[in-house]
This record gives C-alpha cells, structure tokens and sequence, in this order.
C-alpha cells in the first residue's frame, strides 16, 4: 500500500502527485463580507416578512372597519324596522276597535289611536273608500284627499299594513312618510283606512336625536327609495336629495347592504376637493327605506393609519439595527478569524514550527489555543505515523484476503436482509391500510350523523334565541326541540364509542359482542338477526376475537346501507385449531365483477378492511354473492396455539 510523507512538504494531490491548489474561487468574498451580507439578507427577509403580516394586520383592520360601519347601519335599520314594527301594532290594536260605524263615537276611536301612536305620529287620519279624510285628531281644518297615496290606497284595497315608499305631501304638513291599516266592518270588508303620518324626527326615535359610534364627523341618514332623505343626524339635511340616491335605490329595491369609499360631494365648497368618506347602507324590512352612515376616512381609518406607521417605523428601526450589527460583527470577530486562518494555511503547508499568535479569553482565544496545541501534537505524531505506516501496510496485505473471503459470506446475508425487509414492508402497508380504512369510516359516521346533529342543534339554538326575543312563550317548544336533538347526537356518539371497542368484547367474549352489535344495528331497521354457534365456550386470543369482531360489524353495516335485507344470519364454528366467522343475508346481493370498476372503489373499502385484517392473521377470506340472491362473506382464521 502507498503511503503519503508528512515531513515537512507541501500537501500533494494524491492520483496527480501535483501540489494541492486551494480553489480560488472562494477566496474571492471575505468572511466579513459575507457576515454583512448574511446579516443583511436574513433582516431584509425579517422586514419582508413584517410588511407581509403588518399589510395583512393592516388589511384585516381596515375590513374589521368596514364591517362596523354596516353593523351600525344594520343596527340602525333594525331599530327603524322595530319603530314601524309598534306603528303596525298600535294602528291594527286601534283598527280593531268596535266603534267606527258610530259616527258619534269615531272620535273617540281616533283620539284613542293617536294615543296608541303617539310617539311617533303627528296626525291620524280616518280616510273613506273614495280617499277623502272625513276625521282627523287633531281635527282638520281643510279638507284632505288621500285618493293618489300609495299607502292609503293599499290598505282601502286590503293591505293588512302599508308604509309610504316616497315622502308625499300631506297638506299643510308638507312632504311625510305615511302608514295605513284597514279598518273592516263586521262581515270583513273594508270601510275606511287609518292613516298617520309618521314623525321620524320625533325625540323617542333615538336613533338620530341620540346617535352612537358616529364619531365626529359621521352622520347617518334615512332616505326613501326615491332619494329623498326621512331623517337624519343632520337636521339640517331632511327633505334633501341624496347624492347617492339611484345608488342606494337599486339596493334597496335589491334588499342588499353596501360599504364603499365616496366624496363628501354635498358639503364640500365650490373650489375644494372632495373629502373622502366611508359610506356604509343597509336596507329595511318592512319598509322600502335604507340607512346611511358617512365618516370621513381620515377618522374612521385613524387606528389603521397608526398602526400602518408604527409598522413601518419598526422596519426602518430594525434595518438600521441590523446593519450597524453587522459592522460591529464584522469588526469584533473578523480580524481574529483571519489571523487564525493564517496559522492554519502555514500548518496546512508543513510549517509545524511556528506558533499561533491569538489570544483572549473569548472563544477565539480558545480556539487559538487549541489549535496551538494540535499543531504541536501533530508534529510530534508524525514521526510516529511514518513508522505505523510501513507496519501497517504489512497488515492490510494480510487482512485484504481474509477480508475478501468475508465478502462473498457477507453478500449472501445481504440479500437474505432484504428479503426479509421486503416482507416487512408488506405486512406495515397492510397494518396502515387497515388503520387507514377504520378512520376514513371513523371520518363518515362523523360527517354523517355527528356533524349533521350538531348543525340542526345549531339552527335550533339561534332559533330559540331568536324566539326569546320576539316570541318568548315559542322558546320553550324549540329548547325541547334542541334537547331531542342533542339526545339523538349523544345516542349517536354513544354508539360510534361502542363501534369502536364496546365493553362486551372485552367482558364477555365474541359472541355476546356480536350478538349485541346486531340485534342493536338491524332489528330497529326490521332486519331478522340470527346469531348460530357450537358450544363450544372457549375464549380465542384477543387479536382474534377482535378482528372477527370488526369484520362481523363491517358486515353489518354494509348490509343495512346497501343489501335492503330481511334477515341476516351469523355462523361461528370450531374447528380443530381454526375458527370460522359467516355472515349471510338475503338481501339485493351485487355483481363481484363491479368491484373493479371506479364507480365501486369507496364501496370497496369495507371488504379490503375484512379481506386485510384476515391476511394478517394469516386466514382465508371469501366472498359469495349475485344479482338479486343475497351475500355471503366467510372468514377463516388459525387459532394459535398459546391462545
């Protein structure tokens, strides 16, 4: 064997026997280059990574934003839809009375339904079938034609309650939202409308006297469907148009809500620009009107703003940090470093004699140190290899035969370990996707039953909420609802346990487990179960008993989901040193030949399951079945012996 001299001489290329070259190529970037510019890179990577999460924090807080404006809208709307919700009440309680045919009496009923409405009416009319007002608290001066009024004509024709699309003059009051109701005789037909006009700026509706979230800048706005605007935070605004008025009406005939940016068009001066605002709309129920809440963008996105330029001043902050880390990195550690590159390029080269300068207590130093002490290690080691060398080259020639011999002992054992590794990577495929095939149907009896229960609870519980507000009596009816749902969902949990590992597997043995799976699986389907055994009493080893457990409770599922059987009969039978597991029916039956087409491949899932667990116990699976004559699957499995 060669051997290579160390004495002193240059490193050599051991095939060319040439002085080793170092590759010049990395000599080209000094090390504290490359820390600045490792420093560098992982900071601008930081502050990517801080603009991408701060434009992401930025973008959730300004939606979040947006989103307020619309729930103060819908909150305003709602407390309009509540107002006209009273107006209706209060108008149909008053219609109801039994006094308008009695002419001496009707004002009495009028005064009686102004009373009912008086928090949100000026004026009560009582309008005739021609549309002419005959009475009116506080009474008329003049008299009043209702006959071209929306409203008025709706409820004359029979609307149970009807509320003015547009402002319209009424009088002398002058443009007013109008609502009506039927006032009926005895035998159902209408003899006159009630009819108020209704005071949206009236101090009880507080949703414009005594607004909230509006800050200092917003206001909210009531328009109708024609742009006029009802009411406002503004007084000074009602009876206007809005600037958005085909807009906002095509919403509301859409019954959608809306948030957007826009211009302060109305109020900005001649030769000033727009002021950019923040519009959030969102539609009545009962009545083609819409709310419209403005602010400025500059106050409703103040805390975006904020946060935008504390983001930004961090990155500023953190790339400065960076750098001036980087030089003082670069300053503190570079020079040791090149100095103890120095030592080890002499070293390298044979030089063996001179000592490394480096000191310090830090780790440097010790390095320095320590490579000091190599260094002189090494040159007292050399002499010594030199000598071990020609000896061992003695050895090696001897070993190399023996070891030659050894190789062709060592390629047969090669292969028979991958002979047994292959098989061990089979029995492990067949283990995972018998796991695998357990949690998909895990996964479904979930998606299935579990899920489904608790969405229904869900529904029910936002409908018991919804009753408690509007019709508390019909609570109680849907929190029994919800108990029987949550009754089934724990049923259904319940069973999933006990089809997972029911206690009577473990207590009892197999049979009663599946005695008990099956009369509690198909008998509340109307399935005949019928359970045969010898009687034989003796307890199979556990991995056994369970795995003919789950095939047996595969059986069945797949029977009561798809065979449309009547009658489903189990066989379990000794013999010798096997035990065998039938499970037949008389159900739909199916062509094995499908098992192979695409359409078949979840359904397959369940007889690879039996088929896997069988394989594994080193048993024997059989499948029997046709069109219209039943199925029957049989399981054969050794018995071991210890068992």
């Amino acid at each position: 064997m060669p051997t290579r001299e160390t004495r002193g001489d240059a490193p050599r290329d051991l095939q060319s026997n040439q002085p080793a070259r170092p590759n010049r190529r990395h000599l080209r970037i000094g090390l504290g280059a490359k820390v600045i510019a490792l420093v560098f890179l992982a900071t601008i990577l930081l502050i990517a990574l801080f603009a991408y999460l701060g434009t992401a924090a930025l973008s959730e807080n300004t939606q979040r934003t947006m989103q307020e404006r619309v729930i103060l809208a819908q909150t305003a709307a709602s407390h309009i839809d509540y107002v006209l919700a009273n107006i209706e009440n209060g108008l149909a309680e008053a219609a109801s009375q039994p006094n308008w045919r009695d002419a001496a009496r009707v004002n009495e009923s009028l005064v009686y339904a102004r009373r009912r409405t008086d928090f949100f009416t000026t004026q009560v009319y009582l309008v005739d079938r021609a549309g002419q007002a005959v009475a009116a608290q506080p009474p008329l001066t003049d008299p009043l034609a209702f006959g071209e009024i929306d409203p008025v004509r709706a409820a004359l024709d029979g609307k149970p309650f009807a509320v003015s699309r547009y402002a319209q003059p009424v009088g002398e009051l002058g443009p007013s939202p109008l609502a009506a109701v039927p006032i009926r005789d005895s035998s159902g037909s209408v003899i006159y409308a009630l009819v108020i006009s209704i005071d949206l700026t009236s101090p009880n509706i507080r949703t414009f006297t005594d607004p909230i979230g509006l800050g200092k800048t917003g206001y909210m706005d009531l328009g109708d469907i024609g742009g006029t605007i009802l009411a406002s935070t503004r007084p000074e605004r009602v009876g206007s148009q809005s600037d958005h008025g085909n807009t906002l009406a095509g919403l509301i005939r859409d019954h959608r809500q809306a948030v957007s940016a826009c211009h302060d068009c109305h109020t900005t001066a001649e030769n000033a620009e727009p002021s950019p605002e923040v519009l959030a709309f969102a539609p009545l129920n009962r009545a083609p009107w819409g709310v419209t809440v403005r602010q400025s963008e500059e106050e409703v996105f103040a805390s975006t703003y904020l946060l935008q330029t504390r983001i930004f001043t961090l990155m500023v902050i953190v790339l400065v940090g960076a750098l001036v880390l980087a030089y003082l990195m670069s300053r503190s550690l570079i020079t040791p470093v090149q100095a103890l590159t120095a030592a080890t390029r002499r070293i390298a080269h044979g030089d063996l004699e001179s000592p490394i300068q480096v000191r310090g207590p830090d780790e440097l130093g010790i390095l320095s140190r320590s490579l000091d002490e190599m260094r002189v290690r090494l040159k007292n080691s050399t002499e010594e290899i030199q000598a071990l060398n020609r000896d061992l080259d003695a050895r090696v020639k001897e070993r190399t035969a023996a070891y030659e011999a050894a190789a062709r002992e060592n390629a047969r054992l090669y292969a028979e370990v991958q002979r047994k590794e292959q098989l061990r990577g089979e029995l492990l495929h067949r283990v995972i996707s018998a796991q695998e095939d357990e949690r998909k149907r895990i996964a479904r009896e979930l998606h299935d039953e579990t899920s489904q229960g608790l969405s229904a609870l869900m529904i029910g519980l936002d409908t018991v909420r919804m009753a408690l507000a509007n019709d508390p009596p019909k609570a109680d009816t849907h929190l029994q609802s919800c108990k029987s749902i949550g009754e089934t969902i724990l049923k259904n949990v319940h069973r999933l346990i006990a089809d997972l590992r029911p206690t009577l597997l473990d207590d009892l043995g197999l049979v009663p487990a599946i005695a008990w799976y099956g009369e509690q699986r198909l008998e509340p389907r109307g399935i005949a179960f019928r359970l045969q055994e010898d009687d034989s009493k003796i307890r199979l080893p556990l991995p056994v008993e369970t795995a003919l457990f789950r095939i047996a409770q595969e059986a069945i599922t797949n029977i009561t989901r798809h065979a449309r059987a009547t009658t489903v009969t189990v066989r379990l039978t000794y013999q010798n040193d096997w035990v065998m597991l039938q499970v037949a029916d008389d159900g739909a039956g199916f062509d094995p030949q499908m098992l192979q087409t695409s359409d078949w491949h979840g359904k397959n899932l369940g007889l690879r399951g039996m088929q896997e667990r069988v394989a594994i116990l080193g048993g024997e699976f059989e499948l029997e079945t046709a069109p219209g004559k039943g199925t029957t699957i049989t399981a054969r499995v050794p018995i071991p012996r210890e068992g």
